[in-house]
């Protein structure tokens, strides 16, 4: 028991880690932006980098942001039945559509791999006319594919516990008190 708490506090750190740093790439995309903006309607001087380079930035804020979300349950919920539940039969009802979330994540971990690999093996760049490289970019899915897998793992690992025990493995104070 002591080896799937550490391995549920190691993941629920590491993805508040990523999530909380990749988080501030809002930032730099947000300047793009503007400057972007300002030099096309301010001085009609458009550029040729600035759209490209704010699609990959978000593109990797949000990839990366998943496992965060879903270690702090932000992603949405068709709950109209499911909140009338009692904790453990919620814990019952996830265990088996985690199924199905066990299938997406592996199959984006199956298919992006090799993807990530070729593209970083032939250094891709984009065909526009600015050109950057896009491996790294395209590195960050399925990256960002375990570490939600990581982080499903762990709910899964909570749901079993209380679907078995009725207690939760860790209690929600103590998780909030970590962070």
């Amino acid at each position: 028991m002591g080896f799937l708490i550490k391995f549920i506090n190691f993941t629920d750190t590491l993805n508040d880690w990523v999530g909380k740093f990749f988080g501030f790439l809002v930032y730099p995309t947000m300047l793009v932006l503007v400057y972007e903006v300002v030099m096309r309607y301010g001085f009609n001087r458009p550029t040729i980098w600035a759209h490209e380079t704010s699609c990959m930035l978000y593109g990797a804020h949000f990839v990366l942001g998943g496992a965060y979300a879903l270690r702090w349950g932000a992603f949405v919920n068709v709950e109209a039945f499911y909140v009338l539940f009692s904790p453990r039969a919620r814990a019952v009802i996830d265990l088996f559509t985690w199924t199905l979330f066990y299938a997406f994540v592996g199959t984006l971990l199956w298919f992006s791999l090799p993807w990530a690999w070729e593209s970083l093996r032939m250094m891709e760049y984009s065909n526009s006319t600015w050109g950057p490289y896009v491996w790294q970019l395209k590195l960050t899915i399925p990256a960002a594919a375990f570490l939600v897998l990581l982080q499903g793992m762990t709910k899964t690992i909570k749901d079993l516990h209380l679907a078995l025990t009725g207690r939760e493995l860790v209690p929600a104070a103590e998780a909030s008190a970590e962070n």
